[in-house]
């Protein structure tokens, strides 16, 4: 099974989102890997920091979109669950994590560039729908039901395509404490995180065990 984690947008959460995805299904006893696809190597540089002692996650650095189509393939051979962290960029490397992936995953922040962002990735989104049934939903990222900017933009993309995960991640610093040291706040010390990151990976898992 393979999820894909992507937007045209920096910033977003797509490291976070994929390696804490990727601790979680591993405590749930899944075999699973990363790739990460951007050059800055967040979610490499993270493995490194990752002490032995942990459930493992093996995470490979690809940056060509022909050899990420090839590699992803041999890769499920041997893992389970294979997370695509993608690059924000408008190339045929985003159309091709957004192919491989059996569910496409968009993180978004209540923000009104975020918004004008998805524009552009339902471009590709559609190009890529006349190829492949591709399903992809948004997930909310630092998100807070108390502020007017949160609650707008989840209204605003209830009239998108593309469906809103209903689990939203929430402004919290145990998820840049966490990555810095090689973690998932699921191993960590906040247990709202933890709940959080564990009923979004069920609900994703629902998603794939529905394809």
């Amino acid at each position: 099974m393979i999820i894909s984690v992507t937007s045209l947008k920096g910033g977003v959460g797509k490291s976070t989102l994929s390696t804490n995805l990727a601790v979680c299904f591993a405590h749930m006893g899944y075999k699973v890997a990363i790739v990460d696809t951007d050059t800055n190597m967040s979610s490499v540089h993270w493995s490194g920091l990752r002490s032995d002692d942990k459930p493992s996650v093996a995470v490979f650095g690809i940056t060509d979109s022909d050899a990420l189509r090839k590699n992803v393939k041999k890769l499920q051979e041997d893992y389970e669950l294979v997370i695509i962290d993608g690059k924000p960029t408008i190339s045929k490397l985003v159309s091709t994590i957004i192919m491989l992936g059996d569910v496409v995953i968009i993180p978004l922040k209540p923000s009104g560039l975020d918004i004008w962002a998805t524009e552009q990735f339902l471009e590709k989104y559609e190009q890529a729908k006349t190829l492949k049934d591709v399903k992809a939903y948004f997930v909310l990222n630092e998100y807070d039901d108390s502020l007017n900017l949160s609650r707008e933009t989840k209204e605003a993309l209830k009239d998108l395509e593309i469906p809103t995960l209903n689990t939203t991640l929430r402004t919290r610093v145990s998820y840049k404490e966490a990555i810095v040291v090689g973690s998932g706040v699921y191993e960590y010390t906040d247990r709202k995180a933890k709940k959080e990151v564990r009923d979004l990976t069920e609900e994703i898992l629902e998603l794939l065990k529905n394809q």
